[in-house]
C-alpha cells in the first residue's frame, strides 16, 4: 500500500512539474472576512496571527514574513526602523519617507536580521512541518524604495538620479542579504523556499519600464535569488500586476515559484503554455471580478478551468490572487473554499 502523500510532498511535485492525484492549494483570507467564516468551517479552520491575514487550515502551503517593525507609535499611524511613517488602513499609507532628497548622506539602513525579527519563527516552522513553509521578506526591496522616498520621487529619481538610486538599492540588496543568510544559517534546514514581495506591476504595465528594470533590479535580484538557491532554498516571487514583460528574465535569475497571477491583469493561461516547464504558478483565481462579483457557480466554474487549464503538467498550486477581502459574498467565499477542499479529497 501507497503511504499517503503529505501537503507539503504534494507541492514538492507540483514544483517538479509532476502530475498529481489533487491540486496543492492555498488560501489566504483576510482577518475581517474569518469570523464568518469560522461560524462556517470552525475556529480551527483559520490559522496565523489574529492581526494578519490568516490561512485556511487545509492548505498545502503557508507562509510567514520578515519585516520591518514599528518603533514609534501613534493611534493608527507609526514609523518604521526605516524611518519611514505610514498610516494604516486598507491600504498602507506612506505619510513621510525618510529621505527627503536624493541622498543617503547621513542614512544608515537598519539591521533586520536581528533576534527580534525572527521572533516565534522556530516554533511556526515546527508547528507546519506537513506544509510547504514560505518565509517571505515583506518589503524589503523594490517597494522599500519608494516608501523611502515616495512613489513619484522614486520613479523621477529613475531619470534624474540613477547613480543615488543605484546606491539605494545596493543598501537594500544588503539589509536582504543579511536576512537571507540569517534564515539560511539558523533556520535553512526547516524552510522550503524564501520569497521576496516586490509588487513590480500594475493592473496594465510595469511600474517601471522593462529596460530600466532590467538594468536597475535584474542586477540585485540575481543576486538575492544566487544566495538563496546556494543555500539549498526554492525562490518565491510575490509581484502583483502585470509583469508578463519580465517573467522571462525571472526564470533567468532563478525564480521558482511565481505569485499570485491576478488574471485581471495577466492572461494566465497564455503565461502557463509558455513559462509552465520553468515556474511554479500559484495563484489565478479572480478576487476582483468572479469572487466580488459572480455568483457561487461562476466561483465553481472558474476553479474548475484553472484545474484543467494550469493544473496539467502540474506546476501549479491553486489559490485566490489575493486574500479573501471583505466585499466578497459569503456564499461565494463558501464556493471557493468547498471547491478547493473536494478536488483535493
Amino acid at each position: 500500500m501507497n503511504q499517503k502523500k503529505t501537503l507539503r510532498e504534494v507541492v514538492y511535485q507540483a514544483i517538479r512539474f509532476e502530475e498529481t492525484d489533487v491540486c496543492p492549494y492555498y488560501i489566504w483570507v483576510d482577518k475581517e472576512m474569518v469570523p464568518e467564516l469560522a461560524r462556517h468551517y470552525g475556529q480551527d479552520s483559520f490559522v496565523g496571527s489574529p492581526d494578519g491575514t490568516r490561512t485556511f487550515a487545509g492548505s498545502y502551503t503557508i507562509m510567514r514574513d520578515v519585516t520591518a517593525r514599528p518603533v514609534i507609535e501613534k493611534g493608527d499611524l507609526f514609523t518604521d526602523e526605516f524611518g519611514t511613517e505610514f498610516r494604516r488602513g486598507n491600504v498602507l499609507h506612506v505619510l513621510r519617507p525618510v529621505l527627503g532628497e536624493p541622498s543617503l548622506k547621513g542614512y544608515e539602513f537598519p539591521d533586520l536580521a536581528s533576534d527580534e525579527h525572527f521572533d516565534g519563527l522556530g516554533k511556526w516552522l515546527d508547528s507546519n512541518t506537513d506544509r510547504f513553509r514560505i518565509v517571505q521578506l515583506s518589503m524589503m526591496f523594490f517597494e522599500r524604495t519608494w516608501f523611502m522616498r515616495g512613489m513619484e520621487n522614486i520613479l523621477m529619481d529613475l531619470h534624474l538620479h540613477p547613480s543615488f538610486v543605484q546606491e539605494l538599492l545596493e543598501g537594500l540588496e544588503s539589509v536582504c542579504l543579511r536576512v537571507i543568510d540569517r534564515l539560511l544559517r539558523d533556520y535553512g534546514n526547516r524552510i522550503d523556499a524564501i520569497g521576496m514581495s516586490e509588487d513590480y506591476g500594475t493592473q496594465r504595465s510595469l511600474l517601471i519600464s522593462p529596460q530600466h528594470w532590467r538594468k536597475l533590479l535584474k542586477p540585485h535580484l540575481a543576486r538575492l535569488c544566487e544566495r538563496i538557491r546556494a543555500g539549498g532554498k526554492l525562490v518565491y516571487l510575490h509581484s502583483c500586476g502585470h509583469v508578463t514583460p519580465i517573467i522571462p528574465d525571472l526564470v533567468e535569475v532563478g525564480v521558482n515559484c511565481l505569485q499570485p497571477l491576478q488574471p485581471e491583469a495577466m492572461d494566465i493561461f497564455d503565461i502557463k503554455r509558455r513559462f509552465g516547464r520553468n515556474l511554479c504558478l500559484m495563484g489565478g483565481i479572480s478576487t476582483q471580478r468572479t469572487l466580488p462579483s459572480g455568483a457561487p457557480d461562476d466561483v465553481r466554474r472558474e476553479v474548475r478551468e484553472c484545474l484543467t487549464r494550469m493544473g496539467a503538467g502540474g506546476g501549479y498550486v491553486m489559490a485566490p490572487a489575493k486574500p479573501i477581502l471583505p466585499g466578497v459574498p459569503l456564499e461565494n467565499a463558501i464556493a471557493l473554499i468547498d471547491a478547493f477542499v473536494d478536488q483535493a479529497r
